[in-house]
């Protein structure tokens, strides 16, 4: 991997973790000062947790951002597809394979898809179409 890639991922990865709800939590956990809270996580309603996920290129990386999103055990988690990465190619996958979710994703026609969060765990997501896109991971907290 090259040094630019690293730097690109490694910025990419700071963005994505103050933009998911559980970055309070990691700060926390850390000893750091609690982010703000992302709008974009925000509940709808009761148990409902909405995140906009947006395929962007940087550096030459395709990728979703955020990159981590975490919600609680039991919630209902609203996913908004977004597909912004230019060029020939207009269409990008996004899958949970965890949750059996497949989507594929056209430029300029949002995607919303919605599931319930039952099985606690770290699961990663990722563009099934383009094996070398950089995925991400979805964290669902299990039930205290």
């Amino acid at each position: 991997m090259t040094k630019a890639m690293l730097k690109t991922m490694a910025a990419i990865a700071v963005v994505a973790a103050f933009m998911f709800s559980g970055a309070n939590r990691i700060a926390m956990a850390q000893g750091a000062a609690p982010a703000a809270p992302a709008p974009a996580a925000a509940p709808d309603e009761a148990g409902t947790r909405s995140f906009t996920m947006v395929s962007i290129e940087a550096d030459g990386a395709k990728i979703w951002l955020p990159s981590v999103i975490a919600v609680d055990q039991g919630d209902k988690v609203k996913l908004t597809l977004k597909n912004l990465v230019p060029g020939a190619e207009n269409q990008h996958g996004f899958t949970i394979p965890a949750y059996n979710i497949t989507e594929v994703v056209t430029r300029g026609e949002p995607k919303t898809i919605t599931f319930v969060a039952d099985k606690a765990g770290v699961f990663p997501f990722f563009c099934q179409l383009h094996a070398g896109h950089v995925g991400g991971s979805l964290i669902v907290e299990p039930k205290k």
